[in-house]
């Protein structure tokens, strides 16, 4: 008769074999982890598309605007040196300095201008920005809100229908002290910071009340010229 011989005890510290259910969950636990990320990446670049497609048409509407801003004050501003130029005299000075300050406001004006348009130029840059900038997308679907809201006020409010105020507007109720100096750091994105936006907003005031100071003042020198003084 054979005698069974028993095999070795195994060690207490050797590892225990896991289940075979632990391991199955174990290896799904990062499977969904990948896919939760992969959704929020989804519905991330679905809200910065939403945005690019209603924010890039509304910077493109400012192309008129803000020209005739910038013709306001140069085509006086201009108009003025040739008067002071045609008629020599002692205040001559005093005109030619009055035209470079209008001269400069509306050079600075039509800077920020190419800024902003160029922004609108190129939308798949203007989307990859968005995204690298900040990765999640409460920011980008409140701005997107706001846009739409702002444009459909404007459909009901032709006269308030500004496309620089609706730009403005894109920023209402965003909280940006976290993340305002990623946005900057983005060339991209500069130009549509609220700080810049409302740069612009000053700059057209300015050049306007500057056409108006430049169109009486072409008025005086030309009667000036007219009376020979």
């Amino acid at each position: 008769m054979t005698s069974v011989e028993p095999g070795p005890e195994p060690s207490p510290d050797a590892p225990l074999d896991p289940a075979p259910g632990a391991s199955a969950a174990a290896a799904a636990a990062p499977s969904r982890t990948r896919r939760a990320v992969a959704s929020a990446a989804v519905a991330r670049d679905k809200t910065i598309d939403h945005l690019v497609r209603v924010l890039v048409p509304v910077i493109r509407a400012t192309r008129v605007p803000l020209r005739l801003v910038v013709l306001t004050a140069a085509l006086p501003s201009v108009l003025l040196i040739i008067l002071a130029l045609l008629r020599p005299g002692p205040d001559d000075p005093f005109w030619i300095a009055v035209a470079v300050i209008g001269l400069v406001l509306a050079a600075w004006l039509a800077w920020r201008r190419h800024q902003l348009l160029a922004v609108a130029a190129a939308p798949d840059a203007l989307a990859g920005a968005f995204a690298s900038a900040v990765t999640g997308r409460d920011v980008w679907e409140r701005a997107a809100r706001n846009l739409t809201a702002g444009r459909v006020a404007a459909a009901a409010r032709p006269r308030r229908s500004r496309p620089l105020r609706l730009l403005r507007g894109m920023w209402r109720g965003i909280k940006l002290t976290g993340i305002l100096q990623q946005l900057i750091d983005r060339d991209e994105l500069a130009p549509l910071m609220p700080g810049r936006l409302r740069g612009i907003g000053i700059l057209v005031v300015a050049c306007l009340i500057a056409g108006i100071v430049l169109s009486v003042a072409i008025f005086l020198a030309f009667l000036l010229f007219v009376l020979g003084a």
